[in-house]
């Protein structure tokens, strides 16, 4: 059964608050629908808290390990969960550090790029290194600010995607000039935070194969793929014999901190009176691995963005990507010239054909037909994962716009 408390929440907030917090009274709920969130227990805290005579309140999200034997192993929690602790004890630290030293405008510090987080924790013990059922990280509650998590089958306008490819970029960038300036720091900091972790392949295999059939599937029921047919299987056929999540070490310069799961879902934007996304926050980063930023870059623009936008800006998107990312490299010193354009282009080329599986297989859980799930993350079963019937005309319309926006760009 999924925990509704968070075991001394008070030690949890002295973290980042001070050892002169004291809760007053917390109050829960859980967070997320069914069919909407499986990696995690997300719920809803408000809090008020004590310092000296002054008290206040605290509108908070804490995310806890699944309740679910299955969802635990699907997302190889005792790996991730450290992982995702780790970025924010120790990783993104370490880049806003570095930031101060060269002078980056604090505006532009990572920290802002995800939730506050208010404390992070792996267990109750301080000498043990493993996951239990009092891990938990503490965020700001980002949805009392009016930020929102975009519909899944609708995907980003231009505006947001112009606002989250600057973010991507920094995100990107800034681990990039630690390993360059501080080698053995990036090592330290956040290499930990990218270590390999297992995933679905050790689920009941009906469940990997309702993944990985959905492509061929969906493919053979849409006139306009026909002629793709072929290399798609390529496609899915070598993607058994070299799972993308094994890629090689990536080309460098080009390595860093990637998400490795960058879709609608793990950002949330915020949008003015006017309906424009003025704001974004990355959240979720347990799957983070160290790659090429183009296998991101990819990966989020043939999940994330609604077709016909990415059809039409697709030049200018990739242009606003780069220049982003070289500006946030400026401030370090380091050598620009690794990083031109014609370098940039050449690598995505290289990359981008490797993420094509990931994008095409993510289409299945992106583009469930709401409603179809309807059990808890805590009554989870193999069945709505791999159930015949969760995707649609949402999933058919999206898998042939995708595949066809591949294949012109030649990654098919």
């Amino acid at each position: 059964m999924a925990r509704s408390k968070v075991n001394k929440l008070g030690d949890l907030l002295k973290q980042t608050l001070g050892r002169d917090v004291d809760v007053v009274r917390d109050e829960t709920s859980l967070l997320t629908a069914p069919g909407e969130h499986y990696g995690s227990v997300m719920l809803a805290l408000k809090v008020k808290i004590k310092r000296k005579s002054r008290e206040e309140d605290l509108d908070l999200v804490a995310k806890l390990i699944p309740a679910n034997e299955m969802l635990r192993v699907a997302f190889d929690i005792p790996v991730t969960f450290k992982k995702e602790v780790f970025a924010y004890t120790e990783m993104i630290p370490a880049l806003v550090q570095l930031q101060k030293e060269h002078g980056v405008p604090e505006s532009l510090y990572q920290d802002r790029l995800f939730p506050r987080c208010y404390g992070a924790r792996l267990n109750l013990d301080e000498n043990k290194n493993d996951v239990n059922e009092d891990a938990v990280l503490l965020f700001e509650n980002l949805k009392v600010q009016g930020y929102f998590t975009e519909d899944r089958l609708v995907g980003f306008d231009e505006h947001a995607t112009r606002v989250i490819l600057k973010d991507l970029a920094r995100f990107h960038a800034v681990p990039i000039a630690l390993k360059l300036l501080k080698p053995a720091e990036f090592e330290e900091k956040v290499r930990p935070c990218t270590v390999f972790n297992k995933g679905l392949e050790q689920l009941p295999a009906e469940v990997g194969l309702a993944f990985h059939n959905s492509i061929m599937e969906g493919a053979k029921d849409i006139p306009d793929l026909e002629p793709y047919l072929q290399r798609l299987q390529r496609v899915v056929d070598d993607a058994l014999v070299r799972p993308y999540v094994q890629r090689h070490s990536p080309n460098e310069p080009w390595g860093t901190v990637t998400h490795a799961d960058f879709w609608v879902s793990n950002t949330m934007v915020l949008k003015d009176k006017s309906g424009r996304t003025v704001s974004n926050k990355i959240v979720d980063l347990q799957l983070m691995r160290y790659w090429s930023c183009c296998c991101d870059l990819v990966f989020f623009l043939f999940t994330s963005v609604v077709n016909d936008v990415l059809e039409e800006r697709f030049e200018e998107f990739l242009k606003l990507y780069h220049e982003t990312f070289l500006d946030t490299l400026r401030y370090f010193g380091v050598d620009m010239d690794l990083f031109g354009w014609d370098r940039f282009v050449a690598e995505l080329d290289e990359v981008a054909p490797t993420e094509v599986y990931h994008v095409l297989v993510m289409l299945k859980p992106i583009c469930t037909e709401r409603g179809k799930v309807t059990n808890t993350a805590e009554e989870f079963q193999d069945s709505d994962w791999s159930r015949k019937d969760l995707l649609g005309p949402n999933h058919r319309r999206k898998l042939r716009d995708t595949v066809l926006g591949l294949v012109k760009r030649g990654w098919i």
